[in-house]
């Protein structure tokens, strides 16, 4: 342990401060220092958020005429006398085509066109 702040001269010319803290680094290897530690904080961040993504993650494919639930997107309306909080949280569909990877088009269980959705908002009851 160093007793008197004089002695760091001593000790940087007998070269036996080795500590990063201690070791006195011009900017520019301050900086890549802190740069590279950045970098690897980063790469383990995004590692550990993609392991647990892909645990929730599913892939999903519905097919043609399946019967699946899509999540109700009608808002509270007082000129209706509509309350959303008491509606229905999902409607019972049926799929009439797919677009794409995650689009598919519904129509209501008698084939009536009621739109396109994403694969997010639907799920097999």
């Amino acid at each position: 342990m160093i007793q008197h702040a004089a002695s760091y001269g001593l000790y940087r010319k007998l070269g036996t401060l080795k500590d990063l803290d201690c070791e006195v680094l011009p900017m520019s290897d301050k900086m890549q220092v802190i740069s590279d530690k950045i970098m690897t904080e980063l790469k383990l961040a995004h590692n550990r958020s993609a392991k647990l993504y892909n645990t929730k993650a599913r892939e999903v494919q519905f097919k043609i005429g399946q019967v699946v639930y899509r999540r109700n997107f009608k808002q509270s309306s007082q000129v209706d006398s509509y309350n959303a909080k008491l509606a229905p949280k999902q409607v019972k569909c049926v799929v009439l085509k797919a677009i794409g990877n995650s689009m598919y088009e519904l129509g209501d269980m008698n084939g009536k066109r009621i739109g396109v959705y994403h694969a997010k908002d639907m799920f097999v009851g």
